[in-house]
């Protein structure tokens, strides 16, 4: 009897602790229809911030540091920065690229925005940074006008969006579970990319989520004041958008289909010129005008040929 009491006793406590990890685990609902509206649970913790900002403001703009999220010290920093700077270092290499007319860009305004998800983490950051980089110093000895920006989120699984959420009783179909986080390394006012304020690009507490459709939005909002006749949005990326917070609550298509909604409003409206380099990704899929990068070599010949194309909306 004692050993069926005891037998009794371990099958209840396994059951009761899998109804309860059931019962923990999030169920991703279904998608809405084709018609739901995107929205924003709220922008109240959605920021934009210098690159000088970044290091003092990442701990405050999401609760990633209370939960263990944040590097405890610089060391996987310092070594970005060195991958990176060897890789830019070997782009001294890259002879074709000084074969150019001066001021051939002279009415171009081109804003290179970097996705810096968490799959960009280690050495994809390292080249892509690196890359950018040259790029952003190439078009601007042709003549062009360059801003450099990165798009994540502000912490890990919706941040402080995600509390509020839970604090207001997790109403249904919320729209996006994230806050933003979009960082200016190199505003149109400045001639070149600050070798510390890249060094920001490289912080491995910025990568997080990427929430491909609001960038692409705030990419044009900062073209919009440009009188350049060109004015150019050069996306760097190397997957879909993905928040796991967002899907869980909305379901698994809601960022793409918002992401296909503003991409096909931006190519419908011709007021700028939309592109993108895949980072090791083929991005045809996501734009139609685009090529892809395997290093920091590729990337800057493949986002000259396509600034210095003839054509405005087709190669």
């Amino acid at each position: 009897m004692v050993d069926i009491g005891i037998a009794l006793a371990m099958v209840a406590l396994i059951a009761a602790l899998t109804v309860g990890f059931h019962r923990r685990t999030p169920q991703q609902v279904e998608d809405g229809p084709e018609n739901e509206l995107y929205r924003a649970y709220t922008r109240e913790f959605d920021r934009t911030l210098s690159a000088a900002a970044v290091p003092t403001s990442l701990p405050e703009i999401s609760p990633d540091g209370e939960k263990g999220y944040l590097e405890k010290d610089d060391r996987k920093w310092r070594l970005q920065i060195d991958r990176a700077e060897h890789n830019y270092d070997r782009l001294g290499d890259l002879g074709a690229l000084e074969t150019h007319e001066d001021g051939e860009l002279s009415s171009t305004a081109v804003l290179l925005m970097v996705d810096q998800s968490g799959s960009m983490r280690g050495e994809p950051m390292a080249w892509v940074a690196a890359g950018v980089r040259r790029l952003s110093e190439e078009l601007g000895r042709r003549g062009a006008s360059v801003a450099v920006a990165g798009y994540s989120t502000a912490g890990w699984h919706g941040g402080f969006t995600r509390r509020k959420w839970l604090r207001d009783g997790k109403p249904s179909r919320p729209g996006r579970l994230c806050a933003l986080l979009h960082i200016l390394y190199q505003p149109f006012d400045n001639a070149a990319l600050d070798p510390d304020d890249w060094r920001q690009m490289l912080n491995p507490d910025v990568l997080r989520e990427n929430v491909d459709g609001e960038a692409l939005e705030w990419g044009v909002n900062q073209l919009k004041s440009r009188l350049e006749r060109r004015r150019i949005l050069l996306v760097v990326s190397d997957g879909a958008p993905v928040d796991d917070s967002t899907l869980m609550a909305n379901g698994p298509s809601y960022m793409h289909r918002h992401f296909l909604q503003v991409r096909d409003a931006i190519l419908g409206a011709k007021e700028l010129e939309l592109m993108a380099i895949g980072a090791a990704f083929r991005v045809s899929e996501f734009y139609p005008v685009s090529r892809d990068a395997v290093d920091a070599g590729t990337l800057v010949e493949t986002g000259l040929e396509l600034v210095t194309r003839n054509d405005k909306y087709g190669l």
